[in-house]
C-alpha cells in the first residue's frame, strides 16, 4: 500500500475493552474491531502527513510483524471505507484562493461524499468547481424559488438564470428571502439578482422578465443549462411543471435534454417536494402523472369549488421545500446520484415525515420508455 493513508474526517475512533468503536457519523453506521497494539498505536496516526513505511516504523521500529499487522489494517479500513480515497493531508484550500476557501465546510462534505464512493471524482474540490462552472435554471422567484435561489448563490453554483414576471408585495415579506421592505413594487428579478450580488459578487446571475405560458416560452431559457427547477405556480405547479418538462425532454433542446425537477410547491401544511428527471436514465414527469393523476379517484371530476387565488403558507414551509430542492439542484449539479429521482416526494409539516412513493420508469412511456 502506497501514499500517506487519512482516516475520513467524518469518521470518530473509540476504544471499548478489546474493540476499536468506529462510528461513522455520515451514515450512523457503527464498525467493531478487535485489534492488538500496534494498529491501536497507529489510528491516531492517520492523519495523511505518513507514509505507510513511516506508520510501521513509528509503531514498531523493525519489525516485520508490526509492519504485517500495519499494512492488514489499512487494507481492511480501505475495504470498510473508513480511509479516505484520496491520501495525503485533507482536502486542503489553497491560501490564496479565496472561493475555494469560502467554500471550504461544504467541500469537506463533498469530499466525505466522495470517501462513501458516491461520486466518480475523488476530491471534493473537484465537485466544488463543477457547480461554480455549472449553469442553473429558476423558474418561479416566490416561496420556494426565493429560498432556492439564495440557496444556489451561497453553495457557489457559477450562473443562475432566473425567470419570474411578478413584482414584490408586502404580503410576499414573511416567507420569500430574498427581499426586504425596501424590495416592495420592484421586479422580483431584479431585486433577486442585486441579492445574489450582495450574497456572492461571483455568481453571475440572468434574470428573465418573462410570463411563462407554454413549452416554447421556455426554449432560449433553458438553453446551456445544467438543471432547471420550477418553482412557480402560475397558471399551477402541475401545469407549470407539464411545460417545464416538454421543454427539457424535447428534441430541441440544446445541446441535449436538460435534467430537471418538477412540482415543488406546498399547499398548507404539505410541502411537495416532486421528482427529479435525469433524460435517459430515470422516470419522466409523463410517468409520475400516469401514476399519480388519479390519486383519490379525481380524473374526470367536475371542479365545484378551484383551488384558492391565495393560499396559506409561512417561511418555514417555503424554506424548507426550496431548500430541500436546492440541495437537490446541487446533488445533480455536482454529479451525485439524485434524492428524488424515480418518486414522488411529500413533506407533511404537521410530524416533519416525508412520504415517498416509488415511480417506475414506464417500458411504453412515449417520452422516456425504451
Amino acid at each position: 500500500m502506497s501514499g500517506k493513508p487519512k482516516l475520513r474526517d467524518s469518521v470518530i475512533v473509540q476504544h471499548d475493552g478489546p474493540e476499536v468503536v468506529f462510528l461513522l457519523t455520515g451514515s450512523r453506521v457503527v464498525k467493531r474491531f478487535v485489534v492488538n497494539d500496534h494498529v491501536l498505536k497507529m489510528i491516531p496516526l492517520l492523519d495523511g502527513s505518513r507514509t505507510v513505511e513511516q506508520l510501521c516504523d513509528l509503531v514498531g521500529p523493525g519489525s516485520r510483524e508490526a509492519a504485517d499487522e500495519v499494512t492488514g489494517a489499512l487494507d481492511v479500513m480501505r475495504r470498510e471505507r473508513l480511509l479516505s480515497v484520496v491520501d495525503g493531508p485533507a482536502d486542503a484550500v489553497p491560501p490564496d484562493d479565496a472561493d475555494l476557501e469560502r467554500h471550504d465546510r461544504q467541500i469537506r462534505l463533498f469530499q466525505d461524499l466522495c470517501d462513501e464512493g458516491l461520486s466518480a471524482d475523488s476530491r471534493g474540490i473537484e465537485l466544488q468547481r463543477r457547480l461554480r462552472r455549472a449553469t442553473a435554471v429558476v423558474c418561479g422567484l416566490g416561496g420556494v424559488g426565493s429560498w432556492l435561489v439564495q440557496g444556489l448563490a451561497a453553495a457557489g453554483v457559477g450562473t443562475l438564470r432566473v425567470c419570474d414576471f411578478d413584482r414584490v408585495e408586502r404580503s410576499n415579506l414573511g416567507r420569500q428571502i430574498l427581499y426586504s421592505t425596501s424590495d416592495i413594487g420592484r421586479l422580483k428579478t431584479e431585486a433577486a439578482a442585486e441579492r445574489v450580488a450582495v450574497i456572492d459578487p461571483q455568481v453571475r446571475v440572468e434574470p428573465v422578465t418573462r410570463r411563462i405560458t407554454s413549452p416554447g416560452d421556455l426554449s432560449d431559457l433553458i438553453a446551456g443549462a445544467d438543471v432547471v427547477v420550477g418553482c412557480g405556480d402560475q397558471p399551477s405547479p402541475y401545469v407549470l411543471a407539464g411545460w417545464i418538462a416538454a421543454a427539457c425532454m424535447s428534441s430541441t433542446a440544446r445541446p441535449a435534454p436538460v435534467p430537471h425537477i418538477v412540482g415543488g410547491s406546498y399547499a398548507y401544511h404539505v410541502g411537495i417536494l416532486g421528482t427529479t428527471v435525469i433524460p435517459g436514465t430515470t422516470a419522466c414527469w409523463q410517468c409520475v402523472r400516469a401514476e399519480t393523476a388519479n390519486d383519490h379517484g379525481r380524473e374526470g371530476l367536475e371542479t365545484i369549488v378551484a383551488r384558492r387565488a391565495v393560499g396559506a403558507a409561512s417561511a418555514p414551509m417555503s424554506g424548507l421545500v426550496g431548500l430541500a430542492l436546492t440541495w437537490e439542484a446541487m446533488r445533480v449539479l455536482a454529479g451525485l446520484p439524485p434524492a428524488l429521482a424515480n418518486s414522488w416526494s411529500e413533506l407533511d409539516f404537521w410530524n416533519l415525515r416525508v412520504d415517498t412513493r416509488a415511480i417506475p420508469r414506464r417500458p411504453d412511456c412515449p417520452v422516456c420508455g425504451g
